[in-house]
């Protein structure tokens, strides 16, 4: 079975590199900040893993990039993630 490999068309580039730079601007408190470094880590490692469906990585993606969102507009608590 062939690695994944994002297609350029996807942007998964790009969004991983976005979910990079929102992560890096929020000001969470140091708890909440590891827990979503390593959800980020997760979703970097299932986009190498060999059989990786794109799809799946595109929404779990899309749901990380969505608390984020939420985290930069001051609404993100440690309870709600």
């Amino acid at each position: 079975m062939a690695d994944f490999v994002p297609s350029p068309e996807s942007g998964l580039a790009a969004k991983l590199a976005e979910a990079r730079r929102m992560m890096a601007t929020l000001d969470l408190p140091r708890p909440l900040a590891a827990r979503l470094h390593r959800q980020f880590i997760a979703i970097c490692d299932a986009v190498k893993a060999p059989g990786a469906d794109e799809a799946s990585v595109e929404r779990r993606l899309a749901a990380f990039l969505a608390v984020l969102e939420r985290g930069a507009r001051g609404t993100t608590g440690e309870q709600q993630l």
